[in-house]
């Protein structure tokens, strides 16, 4: 029904706005075209992630990629995990049909927990897990403008979480999403489409409106070549207005609303049966559906205003509320977020530029227990005060920079949090830049650490023990904030004026890392093997990166890196033998790419995209390393239209690229072919 209705809503819009096209200027005709920027170009483009303030690409003291919407596009990503395989140091890892893990620079998880995601500024970091939904993350690919992916840690700015990197997405505004644009895809595996509508309003005023459905097929599971019943499903629409009062004053106020369904394999965690919820008297468990319902909306508004030159204040709130069912586990939550941040930038003279700021933040989180998992106390409110200040130093023109800044953070479970950071940046020339960095960062606990209850398995009476015996998760209401201490190192630059280079070191040490003991109850009529979260690992990880980008001639470029990781993730010293650290050998020690992107003819454009993870090693399974190849060949037919065929993993029928978890089966990333359709007028 959703299908058709979009379907309908399409032509309606299509229909509409044929009739006064000629008169609309095409978005592409007013954003930058990032794969046909000379690399010079490319070395001055303006971000915000890194600084919070738009800063030249070249003068970022930290190891950053952006991401544009054209090389989303030429990837033939559908959503924002599979765009950003591409970026270096990033490992993206595929765990069902519809759910991944996403993180950089270590910790692969599901739920990674030291990576902060941001869309247009609002945080998409959720404290239950202290993680992403990425299925829940399902923008319309053609409305992103760009993704800046910091690697290394934001915290000094962005607050406690931002740990080893940040990925903000920014979307269009209104005004560069004039006209209409009609998207979908249809395959093997997916098919969905999108619509957006952009209108001038008049008086520096712009709207835009959007919807997308997205459908995901069955994978199969290790030991099965039948589907696995991990389809998925999302619907979303929302709107962004934007209004420039006059030169000083600008407002932006953008919502969404959207709903899906995150189906997943029978969980295969060890020792407990397929889909089977355990209980502690025959037969020990209990068969329920895998599946997972979710929707929610936000609402955000931003108020920036100039009061001259060299000053900005910039004010931003939102209302976000998500929630998710489980048939599985018998539960429900919601999370409320409300969140307002202010910031000031203030040019104090030619060698200080000063940005502080301060935030509000309060969760409101509301769980349904269940007789296999539940919270201690089942509603809980986390109010969180920030004040944060950076001053970026001209210690000589053009030539060295400082920036010294830190963040203060005040959380209900380990009160005040500090995180400094000091960057130090030398341009020896227009076409060399060296940087370095130390920062301090923290991962504040999750709900689920703190307060958890969750039965994980029965295992029925034997001739060796003859009664039940029981696993169980019990969280731990006195968690710590993990802490971590980073050194990094890195300079970019033009080798050649067709040819640019990256290189980033890092060196991270660890401390109060998330742990779980073991314990055994003493038997009554059952056995109870406890699992307590505390904060007894520690841990080491270091490595580096390196990227190319090569203008081979006007018609090819290549795109090429490399990364390496190693980590000493482990229980602290004099730790009893029961303690483990779940995240060890979680992350590939090697990683490379090579994107070949080509102009066949004016209207042709070849993309072939070869990709090599190595394996994965850790405490609960080992996922074998793989190569993968993606090509999308597409077809401008002038007018705004273009078709492309996309194939994906095409050097074997599929492989796995995530282990074990708690919550999902890692099931097959299969070979695919798909179609899609972009129409802008």
């Amino acid at each position: 029904m959703i299908p058709a209705t979009l379907a309908l809503a399409l032509a309606g819009l299509a229909g509409a706005r044929l009739a006064h096209a000629a008169n609309q200027v095409p978005e592409d005709e007013n954003l930058p075209d990032l794969t046909a920027l000379s690399v010079e170009q490319l070395m001055n483009l303006d971000v915000t992630s890194v600084m919070k303030t738009s800063t030249n690409v070249s003068h970022v003291p930290a190891a950053i990629y952006v991401l544009s919407n054209e090389e989303i596009r030429r990837s033939g990503a559908t959503t924002i995990p599979e765009a950003l395989r591409v970026v270096p140091g990033l490992n993206v890892a595929k765990v069902d049909g519809n759910k991944w893990a996403v993180s950089v620079r270590g910790f692969n998880t599901q739920f990674a927990n030291k990576l902060l995601v941001l869309v247009d500024g609002r945080s998409v970091y959720n404290p239950l897990f202290s993680g992403v939904w990425w299925d829940q993350q399902d923008v319309l690919m053609e409305d992103i403008d760009r993704i800046e992916v910091i690697r290394g840690p934001g915290a000094s700015l962005w607050g406690a979480n931002a740990v080893n990197g940040v990925i903000n997405i920014v979307t269009k505004n209104a005004k560069n999403s004039q006209g209409t644009l009609l998207s979908g895809q249809v395959g093997t595996q997916r098919h969905g489409g999108g619509v957006r509508y952009g209108a001038d309003l008049g008086d520096d005023a712009y709207l835009k409106v959007y919807a997308r459905h997205s459908d995901y097929g069955d994978s199969r599971t290790r030991d099965s070549a039948n589907p696995a019943g991990d389809e998925g499903d999302m619907s979303k629409a929302g709107f962004r207005y934007d209004k420039a009062f006059d030169i000083a004053n600008k407002l932006s106020i953008q919502g969404d609303a959207f709903i899906g369904d995150s189906n997943g394999a029978p969980v295969d965690f060890p020792n407990l049966a397929a889909n089977l919820t355990p209980v502690a008297a025959p037969p020990y468990s209990q068969a329920l559906p895998a599946d997972q319902q979710f929707s929610g909306h936000s609402l955000q508004g931003r108020w920036e205003h100039h009061q001259g030159t060299d000053s900005t204040t910039v004010v931003r709130m939102y209302w976000d509320r998500h929630s998710r069912k489980s048939p599985f586990l018998n539960s429900r939550y919601q999370i409320d977020s409300f969140d307002l941040d202010f910031q000031h930038n203030y040019q104090l003279d030619e060698r200080h530029l000063l940005l502080w700021g301060t935030g509000l933040r309060f969760n409101i989180n509301q769980f349904e227990n269940s007789p296999q998992i539940s919270m201690s106390a089942p509603q809980r409110t986390d109010r969180i005060y920030s004040f944060f200040a950076q001053d970026e130093i001209s210690l000589v023109p053009e030539r060295w920079r400082l920036t010294l800044g830190g963040k203060v953070e005040h959380n209900p479970v380990t009160e005040f949090e500090v995180q400094p950071n000091a960057r130090l940046l030398w341009t020896p020339n227009e076409h060399h830049s060296f940087w370095a960095s130390v920062s301090r960062s923290v991962r504040t606990p999750n709900w689920v650490e703190q307060n958890i209850s969750y039965s994980l398995s029965v295992q029925p009476p034997n001739p060796g023990l003859p009664i039940p015996q029981i696993t169980g998760l019990v969280g731990n209401p006195n968690m710590a904030a993990e802490k971590m201490l980073g050194f990094e190192l890195g300079w970019r630059g033009q080798l050649l004026p067709q040819l640019s280079a990256d290189i980033a070191l890092y060196h991270y040490n660890y401390d109060d890392l998330s742990s779980n003991t073991i314990s055994v109850l003493p038997p009554a009529s059952y056995l109870l093997i406890k699992s307590t979260t505390g904060n007894l690992g520690i841990g080491q990880v270091y490595g580096g990166e390196i990227s190319l980008d090569w203008q081979v001639t006007d018609t090819w470029k290549l795109k090429a890196n490399y990364s390496y990781e190693e980590d000493r993730i482990r229980p602290g010293n004099a730790t009893p033998a029961n303690v483990f650290v779940n995240d060890g050998g979680s992350y590939p020690a090697h990683k490379a790419m090579l994107w070949s992107m080509y102009q066949l003819t004016p209207q042709l454009k070849l993309d072939m995209n070869w990709r090599f993870v190595s394996s994965t090693v850790t405490n609960l399974s080992f996922t074998q390393g793989y190569h993968d190849l993606d090509a999308r060949l597409a077809w401008d037919l002038g007018a705004g239209l273009e078709l492309a065929l996309v194939g994906r993993n095409l050097l074997d029928s599929y492989h796995f690229e995530y282990g074990s978890d708690l919550f999902s089966t890692a099931t097959a990333v299969q070979r695919e072919v798909y179609g899609t359709l972009r129409w802008h007028f």
